[in-house]
């Protein structure tokens, strides 16, 4: 018996060393002293031995036994110590993941900033306004086709008002211009008035590379005694040949907006051919950037305004249009998506 349990004491040591994780100690402790252990077997059998062997073999026995329950204890604190969290003040650590401003809304405040140079003020204005906002403020009939629901977001209200007539109702819509801030703002901060409205438009259009039904759109308003299209032009040039950075030329051609008369469409120098002509401007070496004119007597008339009196212009230039020129940016719904592979490019 006495080699039995010095056979015993080998395992001890042979597994010991070969223990590497907790799961492993929690076998060995089933393996020596668990209810069908190796050791309890033993004690099992010794009950048979004479008194004599009893009294030698027993004092071993117990020594097999402690020397297990030591290795046992010694092993389960170093797995304990090895759990432990601890902090090392001298290990790098991580860099934390830091926000960063969307390309967008830091060439908003790039636009705000030039525009701020040349005299402009900044306003805001909801992106739900009312039909009359959008449309008969701005001298656009019921007839006109940008009322049209192919061209209009329009609110659903059928839970509100079903008691009231249909001429009764307010229609709201999500706002296809800035421009249905003019009147409202003219009301409010009166003349003369110098002013650009930045922000969102909708318009209920099929996407593709150019175009979105979301985007970005700079309004620009200016009402005094002397205003002229003469100084349109320099305001406009003066803000392309500060955001491009170059010294680009500006297009006026004839076109048609109900509340501006004239209504002039911008075209900007093609920026990649120097006027030359290449792909991008289809070889006219211009690329249209805007719309604009001056606005409509009718329009001032809405606002309080005597239109024999002072006189205003207008434009419109889209945002996204402009970034998409300046970074070389080929599809305009990049813009608005959640790809970081894109918007990383600009942090």
């Amino acid at each position: 018996m006495r080699d039995q349990l010095e056979g015993i004491l080998r395992e001890l040591y042979e597994v010991r060393d070969r223990i590497k994780n907790a799961d492993e100690l929690e076998t060995f402790r089933v393996k020596f002293l668990g209810r069908k252990g190796i050791l309890r077997e033993f004690a099992q059998s010794f009950k048979d031995a004479t008194e004599e062997e009893k009294r030698t073999i027993g004092n071993h026995f117990n020594k097999v036994k402690q020397e297990v329950e030591d290795t046992l204890a010694d092993l389960t604190e170093k797995f304990k110590k090895r759990e432990r969290v601890r902090f090392d003040f001298t290990y790098p650590g991580k860099t934390p993941l830091v926000g960063y401003r969307h390309l967008m809304s830091l060439e908003l405040e790039r636009v705000k900033d030039i525009f701020a140079s040349l005299g402009f003020s900044s306003y805001g204005g909801y992106e739900i306004v009312t039909e009359y906002e959008n449309f008969d403020s701005l001298n656009i009939p019921k007839n006109h086709p940008a009322r049209d629901m192919w061209d209009t977001l329009w609110i659903d209200q059928k839970e509100k008002g079903e008691d009231q007539t249909e001429t009764e109702k307010t229609k709201y819509l999500f706002r296809t211009h800035t421009s249905a801030y003019q009147v409202k703002l003219l009301k409010e901060q009166g003349v003369p008035l110098r002013a650009i409205i930045p922000g969102k438009v909708f318009r209920h259009e099929a996407t593709d590379r150019t175009h979105d039904f979301e985007f970005h759109q700079i309004e620009g308003l200016v009402i005094d005694e002397g205003a002229n299209i003469a100084e349109l032009k320099y305001v406009l040039e003066s803000f392309y040949r500060a955001y491009f950075g170059k010294d680009l030329k500006i297009r006026l051609r004839p076109g048609y907006f109900p509340f501006v008369e004239p209504g002039l469409e911008v075209d900007l120098g093609c920026i990649f051919c120097k006027g030359k002509g290449c792909l991008t401007c289809k070889k006219t070496g211009f690329i249209e950037v805007a719309g604009a004119g001056m606005v409509h007597p009718s329009v001032l008339q809405e606002s309080g305004i005597d239109p024999d009196s002072h006189y205003g212009y207008a434009f419109g230039l889209g945002l996204g249009r402009a970034v998409m020129l300046k970074y070389g940016i080929s599809d305009i719904r990049l813009l608005h998506s959640a790809d970081f592979r894109f918007i990383e490019q600009f942090r």
